[in-house]
């Protein structure tokens, strides 16, 4: 994260937040555990990477796309954290992850990459739009991210973050994947404005089954690497395929409260002019 972040260990009664312990606070990619991780009491030896079964790469959320890219015409685009499941175009796109694997496989496509090494390695005002979905639940120094996304976006550039929310739809799923909050809404939309940004809207998904998320979070803790490179050949390039054909996004005003039953919330921004 950026010079100065900090973290801090959060309890179960704090607001918002259902964490985990002993965490680095390093940008991690979506469904990375802390074990993966590592920890400081963790012996320093290659962390699995659970993307490695599969070198299918997916761009997934064709309509999230096809709604930001005329706001944006050809400009630049970071999205952190995508492992093989890209939203923007990958050999017009520049990519982060903590995944070595997934980077080679990008790179392998014509994306230009990065590793995570702390802070975001570009500089003051690089791109036009940042992207990063389901990624800030899995850093505990969120707010040192979300600043760092700040700091790298152009005056006026787009954000586009994804990530669950309402800490009464903690699930076994979460633990499964390692998250270490669920914001509740208001306190997302708070942190994203802190650091700069203007929201101008939301979207929000219902949970799925209890049943779907058990199975899910036991095909996890089970064989990561397997289940991981299973969903990514079989599901989501159907997936990816219904949403390119009938998905579109409707945006909620930030002021309209978003629903109890929401299990994701994804928004979008605009860095301020301000400075």
């Amino acid at each position: 994260m950026g010079p100065g972040a900090s973290k801090k260990k959060l309890g179960r009664k704090d607001a918002g937040y259902a964490p985990r312990s002993n965490l680095t606070g390093a940008v991690v990619r979506e469904l990375q555990t802390p074990n993966e991780r590592g920890d400081d009491a963790a012996p320093a030896t290659p962390a699995p990477d659970h993307w490695s079964g599969s070198k299918h790469v997916v761009q997934v959320r064709p309509h999230v796309w096809n709604w930001l890219a005329p706001r944006i015409g050809g400009g630049s685009v970071l999205e952190i954290g995508p492992g093989l499941r890209p939203t923007a175009p990958v050999a017009t796109s520049t990519f982060i992850d903590a995944s070595t694997h997934a980077l080679r496989s990008l790179a392998a496509r014509g994306a230009t990459t990065a590793a995570v090494e702390g802070a975001l390695p570009f500089p003051d005002d690089s791109f036009d739009a940042v992207l990063a979905f389901e990624v800030i639940e899995h850093v505990e120094d969120d707010t040192g991210l979300l600043s760092e996304m700040a700091r790298v976006s152009r005056p006026g550039g787009v954000l586009i973050l994804s990530t669950p929310v309402h800490v009464t739809m903690w699930s076994p799923l979460d633990e499964a994947c390692g998250h270490v909050r669920r914001d509740e809404p208001p306190t997302l939309f708070e942190k994203v404005r802190t650091v700069g940004f203007e929201i101008g809207g939301y979207s929000w998904t219902p949970a799925p089954s209890r049943f779907l998320t058990g199975i899910r979070a036991r095909a996890l803790r089970a064989n990561r690497r397997l289940s991981t490179a299973f969903v990514q050949t079989l599901v989501f390039p159907i997936h990816a395929a219904t949403q390119r054909m009938f998905a579109k996004v409707t945006w909620h005003a930030p002021a309209e409260p978003v629903p109890d039953d929401a299990d994701d919330v994804m928004l979008w921004a605009t860095k301020s002019h301000r400075g």
